[in-house]
């Protein structure tokens, strides 16, 4: 599709001041789907590409059956294959706006036409993943998670998890009624399809499954007979906490505590993913009832088809807020998601509980040498400066 080809670029879209930046630059909003963005008619001919409501619409048959349709069909591609990004344009030239046909002495083309991929739109998510694989991997392949996989866990280190995630859940609900009160939704057509809409409904869907959760793991300690303390928060539940407060404050982005969202959840599947890649070293099943409880209840709960879909929607919604909400060229707001991520990995790596080779629970396993259990080594720490004066 060239640059000034298609003239369904100008009935595709409507074009409109933005009263609500300082520059009032003109924008425009598809008439098909509902997305609005800053004029540029090649990001709008991007936009065609992938939008389903065109490529399903008349007036893209249309196109295509004037431009190639016949070429397209006698090579078995669909016939919107081109329209959808599914297949390149056999026309697209690399600094060109039209198909090179200049010719040598021995009457071959000197540029022959290339078939080219669509272009990939950034994707913020792969960026964190990549800048930090490592901090990844040590948050989310800790012993507690092989030793529950196994089925060598023992029941304290999975009691002190379960008391700690019931404070990280009931954070999550107040996180998420924040993301949700930040969000601005406009007066369109087609709401179904505007990004802030769809981040609204992965929202509510977030809440939803949080409650449920809450209620499975009521029902299962029940069932399985697992203890639930009155223990309060950890330090690193408290950071956890702390991170959803800020996250989604009133000086922090949308974008921001999305990030928060996706990573912190990803970093669950992750996790339990691993823990069940253990579940065939299980040789006889245990009749333990919390090792029970883990491989009937808990581990399938975190690996479910379910729980990757919500995840990998969020994903996708990340790397499309991250396309287009970004203020100015992106640039800050891309470093404090990168700062936000990378503590997302700390804090989760020190959320599992501690355990030794056994499967059972170990306070010291990241203390340095002579000290004892947090508030033990604040203790001595306290009264040693009392003895000298402070």
């Amino acid at each position: 599709m060239g640059r000034h080809a298609n003239p369904d670029i100008r009935r595709a879209f409507a074009e409109f001041q933005d009263q609500d930046t300082p520059s009032k630059c003109n924008k425009v909003r598809c008439l098909h789907c509902g997305f609005v963005r800053a004029k540029n008619t090649t990001r709008q001919i991007e936009h065609l590409h992938a939008c389903e409501a065109y490529l399903a619409s008349p007036e893209a048959q249309a196109w295509h059956a004037q431009n190639g349709d016949d070429n397209s069909m006698s090579s078995g591609m669909a016939p919107n294959s081109v329209l959808s990004g599914q297949q390149p344009n056999p026309n697209l030239q690399i600094n060109r706006r039209g198909p090179n046909n200049k010719r040598g002495r021995d009457g071959q083309q000197l540029a022959p036409n290339m078939n080219m991929p669509p272009p990939l739109a950034p994707s913020l998510t792969a960026h964190l993943l990549a800048i930090c694989a490592q901090p990844f991997t040590q948050a989310t392949q800790q012993p507690f998670l092989s030793h529950a996989g196994c089925g060598s866990l023992a029941p304290g280190p999975l009691s002190q998890w379960l008391v700690q995630d019931g404070h990280y859940a009931r954070g999550f609900i107040r996180f998420v009624g924040q993301l949700l009160a930040k969000l601005r939704l406009p007066l369109t057509a087609n709401s179904q399809f505007h990004p802030m809409y769809r981040t609204m409904d992965l929202l509510i869907s977030a809440l939803n499954n949080m409650r449920r959760e809450m209620s499975f793991f009521e029902i299962t300690a029940t069932k399985y007979g697992l203890t639930m303390n009155q223990n309060p928060p950890t330090p690193i539940t408290r950071a956890l906490l702390d991170l959803f407060v800020s996250a989604s404050s009133a000086s922090a982005s949308l974008l921001e505590g999305m990030v928060v969202l996706w990573g912190t959840e990803h970093c669950y599947r992750t996790a339990w993913q691993y823990a069940s890649s253990f579940a065939s070293s299980l040789s006889t099943p245990s009749t333990d009832n919390h090792i029970v409880a883990l491989h009937q209840a808990l581990i399938p709960n975190w690996t479910s088809p379910a729980f990757s879909k919500f995840i990998d929607a969020s994903r996708a919604l990340v790397d499309e807020l991250a396309n287009i909400t970004t203020a100015r060229d992106g640039k800050e707001e891309m470093t404090r998601c990168e700062e936000i991520f990378r503590q997302i990995c700390w804090l989760e790596e020190r959320f599992w509980p501690d355990v030794n080779g056994m499967g059972e629970g170990d306070d010291n396993a990241r203390l340095g040498p002579n000290m004892g259990p947090m508030g033990a080594g604040m203790d001595n720490a306290l009264n040693n400066g009392m003895a000298n004066g402070m």
